[in-house]
């Protein structure tokens, strides 16, 4: 229900009503309970599992007080994805409300609803530290059984989603694990650092930094992120 499986152009195109195919390549982000078998290597990060793929970092930001991750940025050296999972409702999508709620305080700055690979996202300007600065991205969401999973694109990729082919392949595998703890709605989902980053912090394909105030500051009205610096 939760994974998206991909057909091919030419077999919409012969025949729109035609069935899937058994062996359709299914693209998440999926809930653990229906998540792929497959030969993925992921970080196992709590409520996220992210694959780590050659040519992408993963970096976190993480609350200084505590040092526990609150957020995943996964980067490609040209883009860089923002990645946050919250608790949802059972019986509602919460995408929705959230994306109405932001494009109401973004449309005089800018802000629009197009319709993107994984349905309708908000195009935005992002501002950074710097007064008066902004940069232009992606908002994401994915709803999921009682999650809720958004991810903000930017750099070439939050101009272009064609631009950022390894953050679309990692947004694809992640699963994410909900776990059966009642949270209130909205609330994030704990994150931790994985032990390929704890135990090895300079190993290939991943590093763990809190970030810098330079990244863009992301208006997210009605989902609360604590953001310690």
């Amino acid at each position: 229900m939760f994974g998206r499986g991909r057909r091919s152009s030419a077999v919409m195109a012969a025949d729109p009503r035609a069935e899937e195919p058994d062996d359709v390549d299914l693209v998440g982000p999926f809930d653990l309970e229906e998540a792929p078998d497959d030969d993925v290597h992921r970080l196992d990060l709590g409520a996220l599992r992210v694959p780590a793929l050659r040519g992408v970092q993963v970096q976190f930001q993480v609350e200084e007080s505590t040092g526990k991750p609150l957020t995943v940025v996964v980067t490609d050296g040209r883009s860089a994805m923002e990645l946050a999972v919250f608790a949802a409702p059972k019986t509602s999508p919460l995408w929705d409300d959230v994306r109405t709620e932001i494009l109401e305080t973004v449309r005089d700055t800018g802000g629009s609803e197009v319709e993107g690979p994984y349905g309708l996202e908000l195009r935005l300007r992002l501002p950074t530290s710097q007064p008066g600065e902004t940069v232009p991205g992606r908002m994401i969401g994915v709803d999921g059984p009682r999650w809720f999973l958004r991810a903000v694109v930017t750099g070439a990729a939050g101009q272009d989603p064609s631009a950022g082919p390894l953050l679309d392949e990692t947004l694809g595998g992640i699963i994410v694990v909900r776990g059966d703890s009642a949270m209130p709605v909205r609330d994030p989902l704990p994150l931790r650092l994985p032990k390929e980053i704890s135990e090895h912090p300079d190993g290939p394909g991943a590093e763990a930094e809190q970030r810098s105030d330079s990244r863009p500051a992301i208006p997210v009205p009605g989902v609360r992120i604590s953001e310690t610096r």
